[in-house]
């Protein structure tokens, strides 16, 4: 009897530290998991922030998706006889960027202001002022599905002084999300700066100059 009471507290003890030390090699397993997984992590370029994303570069002419519209950049321009009626105050002239716009998306949509920026030509404003349809000189207000609009970006300058033969332009995506509050509304928020565009002086749109006074 005794005998057997001795092997079963034998046997006892030896599960105890068997499933202990299974236990142990578990929660060993796991600690040492969680401590490398920020390495690996790393490695690959998870951790990686918006300001360590380099942008692309590009050249005008070249398509770019910018999430809400598609956008070939043309030419800049800088000229005090384009929308003089629009100039806020302090402002003597504007800096337009011509350019291809197209909407991929099923409906209409309103141009975003924040696709662009040209901090390189020391605008009055980071967001552009308006936005033209180049072929009448009116000021955009939708993008149909699918249909190609030229079109221009103006901001306003207090110095309209040459900025050379060639300017950078920041280009931002937007990405688009159901509103909470209007459901069947979309929502867009810009997106880390996605490429750097050199673009050429070119002329201004003729349908966009006013006459001389």
């Amino acid at each position: 009897m005794r005998s057997r009471q001795r092997a079963a507290a034998v046997l006892g003890r030896a599960w105890r530290s068997a499933t202990a030390t299974r236990g142990r090699q578990v929660a060993t397993g796991v600690l040492v998991g969680l401590l490398l997984a920020p390495i690996g992590i790393a490695a690959v370029g998870g951790f990686a922030t918006a300001d360590e994303i380099e942008p692309e570069g590009l050249a005008a002419g070249q398509m770019m998706d910018l999430g809400q519209v598609e956008v070939r950049v043309e030419h800049f321009f800088v000229s005090d006889r384009v929308y003089t009626s629009g100039l806020p105050e302090g402002a003597s002239a504007w800096f337009g960027l011509v350019a291809e716009v197209v909407n991929p998306r099923p409906e209409e949509v309103v141009m975003h202001r924040d696709l662009f920026r040209v901090p390189a030509a020391n605008p009055l404003q980071d967001e552009p002022s308006t936005t033209l349809i180049a072929s009448d000189a009116g000021i955009l207000v939708m993008l149909e599905p699918d249909l190609p609009q030229r079109v221009v970006t103006l901001w306003p300058l207090t110095d309209p002084a040459p900025l050379g033969d060639e300017i950078t332009v920041e280009a931002y995506p937007v990405a688009a999300t159901d509103s909470l509050f209007f459901p069947g509304d979309i929502l867009w928020s810009t997106q880390p700066l996605q490429a750097v565009v050199t673009v050429p002086l070119g002329e201004v749109p003729a349908d966009l100059l006013e006459e001389e006074q």
